[in-house]
């Protein structure tokens, strides 16, 4: 819902105004925190209000707040001119839309307070006849046989007849259309438990539910129909089938639950018997089926592999597992496209069961959209819709954003919260910072099975995720309703692109029409991403200075090599995403929050070069790049600098600016990545013993591009870290890259009070690192080391003892073709969860699996070994000491 989104993005800026120093009037900046109280007491309006009777008002509510800040942002843009004349008149003007946009605020919340109020009396009065049906009711499921999932059948059927005596509740998880009803029909019609149980009951719960026909439907499957039952009471009934089931071992499936209310509305129901009674729940909400599950016994439905796709789309296209052979390889195709969704997979089968021209199925494989006006796409498409209707106003805005990104792609998640931030689309709820409250958003909308984790990194947070097709299409519908974003896919033309669209997205080639059209069609964007990755021509003009309000511009996928005229114009920029190099005249982008500049496709990078005025730059959050140089900040007064209080990651700073002066202006800093050739951190020798003034920092990485000589020793032989002591006394996470690290300094590493990550690898596209082959853990070992990932370094040898590694939960190898053994202490560890070998040798791998099988031995079967990519043993050269200690001397 785009009207909650265009509501915090007014009262941040109302906020930024009232906090600003640029020279606004003081009435001005009081008038500005007024309209932020009143402009924040209609979220309580919008929050439960997403009906009918209120669709108009939201309507209302989204224009007004939408216009006021496009007039309201205007002004600030002239009052950031440096004429006095336009500052004084900019500063009356906005002092009436200020006063105006009150007055307009205080009418809307009348009429909103006075329409939910008849709202509720509509609903009080539907409620007199038993509720509102099911939205379910009227949304075909195409309930489909179950394909797959044998392995996590046996282990579901495991769990319903399992000898634990206490009625357990196992929830099974997943988004609309995955298959978690059909696998618990599976599951309820299995032979092995229909005789397992005496009794089996099935309520289907959905969003809006009636406890009293819940409560005959079980009673009718628990005690057959009665003709009485209708004329009892609710509570009546509640303790009907609760004697009916007391002394019988029962199933109950309760289908597509959305709340944990209506658990706990139900879930008194179902007595404990002491004789293996099991509830079997199924919704798309993870933290209702985190929550009801006992004990914790939780199934999340994964999408289906391409076999079981294929099968289950054969079954379907032609009632069979046999596909006709010349419609294989497109058939194929198309089920590819479905992404293992088995409701999109049968809605597209059953679609094609009765076309027998090839044609048309390679119409349908070209674009999934010709399927978009068919009647089972529609159906299945409302499935989905239901989890987007079913959202919080706070969410509608953040999840509707996915539009403005490819179809299919993987998101870096930070990117992604980054992008919401720069848009205001949310809030602050309590006490925190915009980061994590971004994120808190992000693990909402995975729990409510919109979002598909991709990868996570090696502390086990989510670093790239996705949506699927069918949810990416029902972004662009819904944004499309709310006249909210822009996709040029296909290519455009000046007759039909929409006006006043806020977010605009280029999906592909070409961009260059848009540019060229009349002012309105981009006079109210907000965010402008071209993601066509091909590079434009040089004499092509963007005329970004006719983007007066825009707070977002990604150019990444353009490849721009040169900083574009009228850029620098866009002061209301608060993201900003470009592939320049040489000198960036940023200095009167006061708002950025987020900068990055990088080369696409490009390993060895290109330094950027950031003027003075970046420190000036007070809301910079971010600030990224594969390398830059950045002067140390102006001193305010005494010996204390100019500090960016805002900042909060730095990555690619050059080893010569890591000055004790630099980081005292950047000391909130919680991430850091130092960046640079080998030449860079010779001519900076003592750079990282100045990490000491950063002592909020959380995360550090050291880079070095080069690739080492085989004869020469390196900066990082002589400095591989900071002296003792300079580290910084919060560090959790640790990489250091392309370091050539000798093993014997890791001593200081491990007196790390707080580190939980380390990670220690080579360049991608180098050798082994050279030098130590033998890495002996020192007595004080790694206190609190969660994590470990070691890849292509030199390593032979790895030796530890009992107490090195007392918390060590996940060990990652990567290449290290020499190391033939792990350090045997890890068969006594009580906390190692997981060991992955990746491009490692068979006796490796063998030993590994030893440790796991001695752990499985003591009772413990909580540490798994995974190998990928097993090489062959690889015949090392003795040294000479080797061979004297071979013939016994």
């Amino acid at each position: 819902m785009a009207v909650y989104g265009a509501v915090t993005s007014l009262m941040g800026t109302m906020h930024l105004i009232s906090q600003s120093s640029l020279d606004f009037e003081e009435s001005n900046k009081e008038c500005s925190k007024s309209l932020y109280e009143k402009v924040g007491s209609l979220l309580e309006f919008l929050d439960n209000s997403d009906n009918e009777l209120m669709k108009d008002l939201q309507k209302k509510v989204k224009d007004l707040a939408n216009e006021v800040e496009d007039e309201v942002e205007s002004q600030v843009v002239r009052i950031m001119e440096k004429d006095e004349h336009i500052q004084k008149e900019a500063n009356e003007r906005l002092r009436k839309i200020l006063e105006q946009a009150i007055e307009d605020i205080d009418s809307v919340k009348e009429e909103l307070s006075k329409t939910r109020n008849k709202n509720n009396n509509l609903l009080a009065g539907n409620c007199l006849f038993g509720g509102p049906t099911s939205p379910r009711s009227r949304v075909s499921t195409l309930e489909n046989d179950m394909v797959g999932h044998s392995d996590e059948q046996a282990r579901v059927r495991g769990e319903l007849t399992g000898h634990s005596s206490l009625r357990e509740v196992i929830s099974i998880a997943g988004m609309g259309g995955i298959g978690k009803s059909t696998f618990a029909k599976k599951m309820f019609s299995d032979p092995s438990i229909v005789g397992f149980f005496d009794v089996r009951g099935w309520i289907t719960v959905s969003e809006d539910y009636s406890l009293r026909k819940m409560l005959i439907s079980l009673l009718q499957d628990a005690i057959g129909v009665n003709e009485q039952l209708d004329k009892k009471p609710d509570d009546e009934l509640a303790d009907c089938l609760q004697k009916s089931l007391k002394r019988r071992r029962y199933l109950i499936v309760v289908d597509d639950i959305w709340s944990m209310k209506a658990w706990e509305d139900i879930r008194l129901w179902f007595p404990e018997n002491n004789n293996r009674s099991r509830i079997l729940l199924t919704t798309r909400i993870m933290e209702v089926a985190r929550d009801a599950s006992s004990p914790k016994n939780l199934f999340q439905m994964r999408f289906l592999d391409p076999d079981e796709s294929w099968n289950l789309f054969c079954q379907k296209a032609f009632g069979k597992n046999d596909c006709p052979a010349e419609f294989e390889n497109v058939g194929k195709v198309i089920v590819g496209n479905c992404n293992g969704l088995p409701l999109l997979i049968s809605v597209t089968a059953g679609s094609l069961s009765s076309e027998k021209m090839l044609r048309k199925w390679h119409e349908v494989a070209r674009s999934a959209g010709s399927l978009v006006n068919s009647d089972g796409y529609y159906r299945c498409s409302r499935v989905l819709a239901l989890s987007y209707d079913n959202l919080p106003s706070h969410l509608k805005a953040c999840f509707l954003y996915f539009g403005v990104f490819k179809k299919s792609s993987e998101i870096s998640v930070e990117n992604l919260t980054r992008l919401w931030m720069a848009e205001g689309l949310f809030k602050l709820r309590g006490i925190g910072d915009l980061e994590k409250e971004a994120c808190s958003l992000l693990h909402d909308l995975i729990d409510r099975s919109l979002i598909v984790v991709c990868k996570h990194s090696l502390d086990g947070k989510v670093k790239t995720c996705r949506i699927h097709d069918l949810l990416h299409d029902l972004c662009l519908r819904e944004s499309e309703s709310e006249s909210l974003l822009y996709v040029s896919n296909p290519p455009i033309s000046g007759t039909n692109v929409p006006q006043h669209r806020r977010w605009v997205s280029f999906h592909q080639e070409p961009v260059r029409d848009f540019f060229s059209l009349p002012f309105l069609t981009y006079g109210k964007t907000r965010s402008l991403h071209i993601l066509a990755v091909k590079r434009l021509s040089l004499d092509y003009t963007l005329g970004l200075d006719r983007f007066k309000l825009l707070r977002v511009l990604d150019l990444l996928g353009s490849d721009l090599a040169h900083f574009p005229d009228g850029l620098s114009n866009l002061v209301s920029l608060r993201y900003l995403r470009a592939s320049f190099s040489g000198y960036l005249p940023i200095y009167k982008l006061r708002n950025l929050q987020f900068l990055s500049f990088r080369q696409v496709g490009k390993f060895r990078p290109i330094d950027f070069h950031l003027p003075d005025g970046t420190w000036k730059m007070s809301q910079l959050r971010h600030l990224d790049s594969a390398s830059f140089y950045l002067c140390s900040p102006p001193k305010v007064s005494g010996n204390k600098y100019r500090v960016l209080e805002n900042l909060q990651s730095v990555h690619g700073l050059r080893p010569v600016c890591c000055t004790k002066e630099m980081f005292e202006g950047i000391k909130k800093v919680k991430k850091l990545w130092i960046c640079g050739r080998t030449n860079h951190f010779n001519d900076a020798p003592k750079c990282l013993d100045n990490l000491r003034y950063l002592p909020d920092l959380e995360v550090l990485k050291i880079l070095l591009y080069d690739r080492y000589d085989r004869y020469e020793s390196g900066f990082f032989h002589q400095h591989p870290v900071p002296c003792v002591g300079s580290f910084p006394q919060n560090l959790k996470k640790l990489t250091l890259q392309g370091t050539h690290l000798l093993w014997s300094k890791l001593t200081i590493i491990s007196q790390l009070p707080e580190l939980e990550v380390l990670q220690l690898k080579a360049l991608q596209f180098f050798g082994d690192e050279l030098g130590e082959t033998t890495w002996e853990v020192s007595e004080m070992g790694f206190p609190k080391l969660k994590f470990l990932l070691i890849e292509k370094k030199g390593l032979k040898n790895w030796k530890a003892t009992d107490n090195s590694f007392p918390c060590l939960e996940r060990v990652i190898i990567k290449n290290c073709r020499f190391l033939q053994e792990i350090p045997k202490e890890f068969a006594d560890s009580m906390t190692l969860k997981r060991i992955e070998l990746w491009g490692c040798t068979r006796s490796l791998v063998n030993f590994a699996e030893g440790i796991q099988a001695e752990q499985e031995i003591l009772g413990n079967n909580m540490l798994q070994v995974y190998a990928y990519d097993t090489i062959r043993e690889v015949y090392i050269c003795p040294t000479e000491e080797d061979a004297k200690e071979e013939a016994g001397e």
